[in-house]
């Protein structure tokens, strides 16, 4: 997983342009690997899943007590439950990976130009907020 950047710096430096950009990168980094992490861990559980059925089905064809076969069943079943829980958690990771991808190109698209502008000039800017009225 992506390192976690602070949200805030006590004199608001942390929220300048390439601060943000940073964040944004890092966030959107740590939402593919929890996307990345979700999906192995989706098929593992997908895999263990159709073990426990097979095994299920292998104990009722050997005539094994109904209670153990339908505890095996049960198995198979809490790791299905997991995998829907999985999909869901990739789908957010998905979510977030993309809102955070457009938030990142609006935040180029809107800043980018004056950050160059103003790195190129070589004058000392007011830090961010600076400017904002309380």
């Amino acid at each position: 997983m992506g390192q976690t950047v602070p949200a805030i710096d006590a004199d608001g430096a942390g929220n300048g342009y390439t601060a943000l950009v940073a964040k944004f990168t890092a966030l959107q980094n740590a939402a593919a690997g929890l996307l990345a992490e979700a999906e192995r861990l989706s098929l593992r559980m997908r895999a263990n899943a159709g073990a426990a059925t097979a095994v299920s089905d292998m104990c009722a064809l050997a005539e094994v007590d109904a209670r153990h076969v339908a505890a095996v069943g049960a198995v198979g079943e809490a790791f299905g439950r997991v995998v829907r829980g999985y999909k869901g958690l990739m789908g957010a990771a998905e979510t977030l990976h993309s809102a955070v991808g457009r938030l990142k190109n609006e935040h180029q698209a809107e800043y980018g130009g004056i950050y160059e502008a103003v790195a190129a000039s070589g004058v000392r800017q007011a830090r961010p907020g600076f400017y904002q009225q309380a």
